[in-house]
């Protein structure tokens, strides 16, 4: 009877413990506003607020899958176990290419690049949404422009895994988007040409720090094609001039694995004379509708080589970027991406003199699914 008893509570005890691994993490969640992950190298989902639609349905998700506790311990024991075992990183998050070079290696980054997601419908959604923009804004006179920030293995896709192979038959996701906007005559740069060239003499994105972005290299060259694009509309706009800044290098290291990442970066740092007189902005998240979670920030420039004021909705690409464009414009408004919906109501209320519109080729297999409604934005 006793035995009886003591086996009885020893599986009570074991399915507490059970049910308690389960449920535990989920009652720990995370809730710090903004948490950036230096393992995972990305911001972790922020809140979305109380909605009830599709598009924001998806983020409750990623959200807990975030915020769940325990989960870089996890994450690092697993990458950790990976790399002592194969000598690899995680197949989750990344993998070496050739000769030393870091990629992601999602499932869909991979079929991107053997062009196996290419997904019309969704390119055409964007491309309908980037040319109602674009007739909108023409017919008040403000130059528009689409930049696309590439994946590190459409720049450098040679130093992709040999055994990763590419449907040559089909269009990449770029590749397609180009030829739809050529076809509305969107502006637009996706400079992966241009990008490809200037890798013959340097390095355009990391070896190994952060592989899902371009570098300060890649960012000037991307960025110089983008101002010669807006200036094609209004010469009055200031050249991107590489004199301004302080060019160097510093020593960058990442977590992936117990072993660090470490890599000399290229940096530039705009020359006080051009940067002290810029200020920071962020009290407009409280004035301008925006999805929850999402940012709004204001650069202003008394001293600005202009009077102009630039509009851009952002992507990744152009994260910390600002010194690129406060120089020369006397207000940059810079909005999360996800808040496409009130372009209208932030033309009219900034009054730009230049709007942009950044997406990162990464979104085209990621968040860019959730963005339901844009073929559906129309303008007034």
């Amino acid at each position: 009877m006793n035995n009886s008893k003591t086996e009885k509570m020893v599986n009570f005890i074991f399915v507490l413990v059970f049910v308690g691994m389960i449920f535990l993490p989920f009652c720990l969640l995370d809730t710090t506003e903004v948490i950036d992950s230096s393992l995972e190298n990305r911001r972790m989902t922020m809140w979305p607020g109380w909605h009830f639609n599709q598009e924001i349905n998806a983020w409750y998700g990623h959200y807990v899958e975030d915020r769940v506790a325990f989960r870089e311990t996890a994450v690092r024991f697993y990458m950790d176990a990976t790399y002592a075992v194969f000598g690899e990183f995680s197949e989750d998050l990344h993998m070496y290419g050739k000769d030393g070079e870091v990629f992601p290696a999602d499932d869909g980054y991979i079929r991107a690049y053997q062009h196996l997601a290419t997904d019309e419908e969704l390119i055409d959604s964007l491309v309908t949404y980037l040319d109602r923009t674009n007739q909108y804004l023409e017919k008040q006179g403000i130059p528009f422009v689409f930049l696309a920030g590439l994946d590190k293995k459409t720049v450098y896709g040679e130093e992709m895994p040999d055994y990763i192979h590419v449907d040559t038959t089909k269009e990449s996701i770029m590749e397609m988007l180009a030829r739809k906007l050529t076809e509305k005559q969107v502006p637009y740069v996706i400079p992966v040409q241009e990008l490809r060239d200037a890798k013959q003499v340097e390095r355009v994105y990391n070896q190994k720090y952060d592989s899902a972005h371009w570098n300060a290299r890649g960012a000037m060259i991307g960025l110089r094609l983008l101002n010669e694009k807006v200036r094609e509309m209004d010469p009055d706009v200031p050249l991107l001039t590489e004199d301004v800044f302080t060019a160097s290098s510093e020593e960058k290291t990442l977590e992936f694995i117990s072993l660090p990442i470490t890599e000399q970066v290229p940096v530039y740092m705009l020359k006080s004379e051009y940067g002290d007189s810029i200020l920071a902005d962020g009290s407009l998240l409280d004035v301008l509708p925006h999805v929850a979670g999402t940012g709004i920030q204001h650069y202003l420039n008394e001293n600005a080589l202009s009077d102009k004021t630039i509009l851009i909705l952002q992507d990744s690409f152009l994260d910390g970027k600002q010194d690129f464009f406060a120089y020369r414009y006397q207000n940059v408004y810079m909005i999360s991406r996800q808040n496409y919906e009130s372009m209208q109501y932030y033309v009219e209320t900034l009054k730009p003199d230049v709007v942009v519109f950044e997406n990162a080729e990464r979104a085209f297999v990621d968040d860019l699914y959730a963005y339901t409604n844009l073929a559906n934005v129309t303008y007034e």
